[in-house]
Order: C-alpha cells, then structure tokens, then sequence
C-alpha cells in the first residue's frame, strides 16, 4: 500500500520514503491548513535578488532548481503511478529537497569540509569505510536508490548531497524488476557526514523551524504544502 499522509499540520518525522542508513530521513508531505504568510514586499527603490532562470524558490538563500524537483518527482511517479503530478513534487520537496537545504546553514563549516572531503574522493586512491548495501527504495532511501539506478555497474557516481551528509555511491548490482518498488540494488557506499548521525531527527526538526523559503517562481507555491510555507516563512517572530 502507498505511504498515507497524516492529516495535520505540524509534520512528524515518519520514514515515508527513505529509511537508509544515516541521515537521509524523510517528512510527510502533508498540507496543512494554516494559510502561509506571504513573503515581505521588495522596499520601493530596492531591486529583488537575482536568480538563475529555472529557479523555483530558494531556502536560506539557497536556490533549487524546478529541474531537481522534476527529476526527483518522477521517480516518485515510477514507484507510485497514481499519484498526481502535484503529490510527486510535493513528496519530492518535503522528503528530499527542502530538508536537504535547510541543513547547511546548522553546520555550514562542517558542510563544506564534508563536501571538499566527498568531492576529492578517488574510488581507487583515497582510503575510506566502503558500506556494502542491497536494497530497494524502501530500505535504501528514495535519494540513493534514485541516484544509483542510473548508474552503469561498477562506476563511481560523482558527490551526492542528502541531509547531513555527502555520498559517493557505486553500483554493483541491479536486479531489474516489472514494479520498480521491489527493484533491488547493491551499492558500495562512502559517507561523508556533516552532522551526527545520533541527533538526526532533533536536527531536522531544528532546520526546519530556521530555515526561511521563498517561493521564485509563483508557478512553484502550489508544489510546497501550506504548513511548509507557514512554518518556514521569512517574517515569522
């Protein structure tokens, strides 16, 4: 049965559609019913930032490009074909994307020695603790199962960034299937996490109520969930 959405608006940490090990954790996409506060008018005379064209909103500043969200959306859409158009972005927003974005700014040094240490990785030079790992979606995580599906058997992906954490990810394995859902892969994996992994639902929880969003293209508002907006609005106390 697909994962259930809860109906209030304070988002629980539930393992909707990543459960690997790790950080990379996942949020239900639900949609509350508080009305979201609108972002605070550009001062006459001022000019608004500049965003690269394809921008669908940014979160601390950070922009996500409405490609991503595409991308993510449909793999959502492979595993659960009923899903609307609308829920695909939104799950790929709540489980994925935002949470990814909100936490840099809860560590941003260790983020960025964490991504220099993922980026500079050589498979076959660097030494690191190699994670062997088998698995579907479910049990592997929507982030990695997606990235690694793609991948020809026995190449390097290039840095992966999911909440936490960098990853490289090898493909060894894939056991093709006709429901993508009970496709299982096997993955070497390398992590270079930048918070600890024992304080993760605290952290995500933390980024959330501190990260500010703001919607660039308005075509986007409908795709993040009102109690998203609400909770994560620039002018809230």
């Amino acid at each position: 049965m697909p994962p259930r959405r809860p109906p209030g608006p304070r988002l629980g940490l539930a393992a909707l559609l990543c459960r690997a090990p790790g950080l990379c954790l996942a949020l239900l996409a639900g949609c509350g019913r508080a009305a979201p506060a609108p972002a605070p008018p550009v001062p006459e005379g001022a000019t608004a930032p500049a965003f690269a064209p394809g921008t669908a909103l940014t979160v601390n500043g950070e922009p996500l490009a409405a490609r991503e969200i595409e991308e993510l959306a449909r793999t959502i859409a492979e595993l659960y074909p009923a899903y609307a158009r609308l829920h695909t972005r939104r799950l790929a927003l709540t489980a994925e994307l935002l949470p990814r974005l909100a936490g840099r700014a809860l560590a941003p040094e260790a983020w960025s020695a964490a991504r220099a240490a993922c980026t500079e990785f050589d498979p076959h030079t660097s030494p690191a603790a190699v994670l062997a790992l088998r698995g579907n979606f479910d049990t592997l995580g929507l982030g990695p199962w997606s990235a690694a599906r793609h991948l020809e058997p026995g190449a390097w992906s290039g840095p992966l960034e999911f909440f936490g954490r960098f990853v490289r990810l090898c493909l060894v394995a894939r056991e093709p299937a006709e429901d993508p859902r009970t496709e299982v892969l096997e993955l070497a994996l390398v992590e270079f996490p930048y918070l600890e992994h024992g304080r993760a639902r605290a952290a995500l929880e933390e980024a959330l109520d501190r990260a500010e969003l703001v919607i660039v293209d308005p075509t986007w508002r409908e795709a993040v969930p009102e109690a998203w907006q609400h909770r994560m609005r620039p002018d809230r106390p």
